[in-house]
């Protein structure tokens, strides 16, 4: 699971450290997938094998002839730079994704759960100025204790815990 943020640099070659608790997140995996954030963010999202292959189960769900199967597709699948980690952790991120996301010098890391995002940390801020407003908004927090709650009764109903330690 990815989670926390972490700085880090990306050097004159577009080589990033992938921050260690992320590499410990891919399983072990020297592999890992990169392409520009779908919502607009400016950021690049990036995760594993095992986040890519949820993905093709998710896709398989949808026809073929679907316009958001497509869109998808297009955006995250065939968009993706498929990188290889070397034996420092570090990647070398493509300089048409390099320029996309406008890093140079500086950057930050950010967990999403199952994926992460690269940002240029100006972008970052302003994103996270955005986030807290809705985070704090009432209305988001009844959303959020009404599926919490959803979740807590569907694990009670099964048998696994509902609390959380």
């Amino acid at each position: 699971m990815f989670v926390s943020t972490y700085e880090g640099a990306i050097d004159a070659k577009g080589r990033v450290s992938i921050p260690a608790p992320f590499r410990a997140a891919l399983g072990g995996s020297s592999r890992v997938f990169v392409w520009q954030a779908p919502d607009g963010s400016g950021a690049l999202e990036g995760g594993g094998e095992e986040l890519m292959e949820l993905y093709r189960e998710t896709l398989a769900e949808l026809p073929l002839q679907s316009p958001i199967r497509e869109a998808i597709v297009t955006c995250i699948i065939a968009a993706s730079a498929d990188l290889k980690i070397d034996e420092t952790g570090r990647v070398k991120l493509p300089d048409e994704l390099c320029e996309a996301a406008d890093l140079n010098g500086k950057i930050k890391f950010s967990g999403q759960l199952d994926s992460f995002r690269i940002w240029n940390p100006e972008r970052y801020n302003l994103h996270q100025t955005r986030m807290r407003s809705i985070v704090n908004a009432p209305e988001t927090l009844d959303v959020f204790a009404s599926a919490y709650n959803k979740v807590r009764q569907r694990r009670a109903a099964s048998g696994r815990s509902g609390e959380v330690g």
